[in-house]
């Protein structure tokens, strides 16, 4: 604790600043500094008020710097504006105006109408001048001379210099996601705006599609937006001809390359493809190997530990999947399974109060009348596409001299059983026979973890 403490020397007061302290249960004076009488410190007070002082501000600048220095290296401006049709006029470039927004959008969440306010209290106010406003306007008009053909040829430059300074892709993850909007489609002019499967489980809203493939330096080395009502699956077919195509134009041989993709990808037809081009990765679905998951956890291995310090483990075996036998890891998860644990009792807990708030409801013989189809509809909302199988209902017609329906519910065990053999568990399969079990288990990336969570890790 620090106060001020008078001491009467000779019959004058003079003070100290004092710190103290409990030392070994004892309060003890940590230091004293010594400020001199009354007179003295008003004194000091008044040549401090009087002296000229510099207002200084502190900015952060590492972040931008790499960014910048990075554009400098790939020379990303120049790069944009040869693909973009232009007039020279006063003011930024096509290509500045998208470095300025990527900037801003790595600093944090921001939107167009609030990135004038963000050029103003950033460093790179002091570097870059220009006449007009960095309005939303401004940005918009900018961004109309970026088309899907213009991006494509932008991302070839970029991919070739990334080649050209020793960056080619040994090994290539893949994942899709979705982002939904309040934009509406009404008159259906819009290819990409649609209602579909929502990882946010927003489905009233129409949603955009991305899927993006990036190497093993999470540098993104393709990308393809698509329609919201397109299935992942279906979109995965096409991402690899992309990459294939690409491959092909930096004289990359596709077959030396690792292609690492999710669960949501699979398919017969997909696999097969991947197998005639390339080596993969793939995760799989726990009803495709379920009997892998009862293998006991004192036959795995310890692989390595990650980056939050939680040990991997992993099994190592051989399975089959659509009609191919695969080198098969399982890894486990200590932390993961923790969480998932935590999380699935917390979501069973909320959907066990919701219905039995229902199941109230209906047994009341206050409110409206309900029909079967309404009480369908309120226990499909209730009920997360998760547990579906776990949590089971049945719909009693309304007994006669009532007006709603019954609800009876109830958790099945063995299929609750099944789904906890999940928890902390990824199922991995390979055509690399030649990979050690810990690259295997390895190579499971968190993509959606990593961009999708919107999305601040990935150099976008």
């Amino acid at each position: 604790m620090v106060f001020l403490r008078k001491k009467l020397i000779k019959g004058k007061p003079y003070w100290y600043i004092v710190e103290a302290a409990r030392v070994n249960g004892k309060v003890k004076t940590v230091f004293q500094i010594y400020l001199g009488s009354a007179e003295k410190i008003l004194e000091m007070k008044k040549q401090c008020e009087s002296m000229p002082y510099d207002k200084l501000k502190s900015f952060e600048y590492g972040k931008l710097a790499a960014l910048l220095h990075v554009n400098e290296e790939l020379g990303f401006i120049d790069i944009v504006n040869r693909h973009t049709d232009k007039k020279l006029i006063d003011g930024l470039s096509v290509g500045e105006y998208l470095l300025l927004d990527i900037i801003g959008k790595c600093h944090g969440i921001l939107s167009e109408n609030g990135i004038e306010d963000w050029f103003k209290k950033s460093p790179i106010s002091f570097m870059w001048k220009f006449p007009h406003k960095l309005n939303c306007q401004n940005f918009l008009n900018q961004m109309s001379y970026i088309d899907s053909d213009t991006m494509k040829k932008i991302e070839d430059d970029l991919c070739r210099i990334l080649v050209e300074k020793g960056l080619t892709p040994s090994i290539m993850f893949v994942d899709e996601s979705n982002w939904f909007t309040h934009a509406t489609n009404y008159d259906e002019k819009s290819e990409l705006l649609h209602k579909g499967y929502n990882k946010k489980h927003r489905k009233d809203k129409n949603q955009i599609c991305v899927s993006l493939a990036v190497n093993e330096n999470n540098i993104p080395f393709i990308h393809e937006t698509y329609p919201g009502n397109v299935p992942d699956s279906e979109e995965f077919s096409g991402i690899v001809d992309k990459i294939i195509n690409r491959l092909t134009e930096l004289n990359i041989c596709s077959e030396d390359l690792v292609l690492v993709f999710d669960k949501g990808n699979n398919s017969k037809d997909n696999i097969e493809k991947v197998i005639s081009k390339m080596s993969f990765v793939g995760a799989a679905k726990a009803n495709q190997a379920e009997e892998l998951l009862d293998v006991p956890l004192s036959r795995y291995n310890y692989l390595y530990k990650n980056t939050k310090g939680n040990e991997i483990f992993g099994y190592r075996t051989k399975h089959q999947f659509y009609g191919t036998e695969f080198i098969t890891v399982i890894t486990y998860n200590e932390g993961t399974y923790k969480l998932q644990k935590s999380t699935y009792e917390t979501n069973k807990s909320k959907i066990i109060d919701q219905l039995q708030d229902l199941q109230r409801r209906l047994e009341s013989s206050k409110g409206k009348e309900r029909n079967r189809s309404s009480v369908e509809n309120e226990v499909a909302e209730i009920i997360l596409k998760k547990f579906r199988t776990v949590i089971k209902y049945e719909i009693i017609e309304a007994p006669e001299g009532k007006k709603k329906p019954q609800l009876k519910f109830w958790v099945d065990e063995e299929n609750e059983k099944r789904c906890e053999k999940t928890f902390g568990k990824n199922i991995l399969f390979t055509d690399k026979q030649e990979w050690h079990t810990k690259k295997i288990g390895s190579s499971s990336f968190p993509v959606d973890k990593m961009i999708f969570n919107s999305k601040p890790n990935w150099f976008l």
